[in-house]
């Protein structure tokens, strides 16, 4: 995050991936309990808050056209509750949101974006506000919306509120491999909800402190969410068949929700080259090679 004396602040939303994710059956609320190891790449969105009147929100870049007309967009409603938690309402903010992450594509766009508005605005309103009362705070605005405050390496858990940051886990050379098809998250889970899923058993934290033991901490859990959206999408298992006869990826799975599939490489050459495999194989298909950051 940096800060600019007279243009305001500028905040990253970094793409959010899910390397496990399993679920259980839903809660009598309707939402569903979880247990995911959340990393973050270095690909994602920025955020932009500069002084003015009022809260207003603007959406450039190569993704503002999946977001037009929108309403309700995340970026918003995390600047009320953020100006609500602070008893100002006095409080403005011209806010830019330069969309880069596809949209509904099971990278955590919306959260990590509300996420990065609570950074920025914090500090351009010159709140004193810590990362976790701004993760309390984004509580609200969506369940993923916590950890993308953090945006490190962690374990997250409850419908999403709950994170424990890892204490031991390595930076990972990644390719994101998005198919080009948008997926809802609440269809993907009415789909998982049919297969009658069991109560989700507690589990432990992670811990690995290189990429085999990363590798093998990931072989033990994958994400109960992949069938279901298979079933809703086809052409993730395209994706993910192609992922996995890329030279030199170790583990491919899908991520979130879908449509977004990812896959891991022991350097960031070899993820850099199969993205331009995929590129001229599927040109109409999104491949970002990235670096997962790890414990911090």
């Amino acid at each position: 995050m940096s800060l600019s004396m007279r243009e305001g602040v500028e905040a990253f939303a970094p793409a959010k991936v899910n390397l496990t994710l399993r679920a259980g059956a839903a809660r009598a609320d309707g939402y569903h309990p979880l247990d995911s190891l959340v990393v973050f790449a270095d690909w994602g969105d920025t955020v932009i808050a500069e002084p003015g009147e009022g809260l207003s929100l603007s959406i450039e870049g190569e993704g503002a056209s999946a977001l037009a007309g929108e309403t309700q967009n995340l970026v918003l409603k995390a600047a009320w509750a953020l100006r609500a938690a602070a008893g100002q309402r006095e409080l403005g903010a011209r806010l830019t949101l330069v969309k880069r992450l596809p949209v509904a594509a099971g990278l955590g766009g919306g959260s990590s974006d509300a996420a990065a508005a609570l950074r920025a605005l914090a500090l351009l309103w010159e709140l004193d506000f810590s990362l976790r009362q701004l993760a309390e705070i984004g509580s609200v605005v969506g369940a993923d919306v916590p950890v993308c405050v953090h945006a490190r390496a962690s374990r997250m858990s409850g419908i999403g509120e709950q994170v424990a940051p890892l204490a031991a886990w390595p930076s990972l050379p990644a390719l994101i491999l998005h198919p080009g098809a948008a997926l809802s998250t609440r269809d993907v889970f009415t789909a998982f909800d049919a297969d009658n899923p069991a109560a989700l058993a507690p589990g432990g934290l992670p811990a690995a402190g290189g990429l085999e033991g990363a590798l093998r901490v990931l072989e033990t859990s994958g994400n109960d969410l992949e069938a279901p959206a298979l079933r809703l999408r086809p052409v993730i298992g395209e994706a993910l068949a192609l992922l996995r006869e890329m030279p030199g990826a170790r583990l491919a799975r899908m991520s979130g929700s879908g449509a977004s599939c990812f896959a891991i490489f022991e350097t960031l050459d070899a993820a850099q080259h199969c993205a331009g495999l995929i590129q001229r194989a599927r040109p109409d298909w999104t491949a970002a090679p990235v670096t997962f950051g790890g414990a911090a």
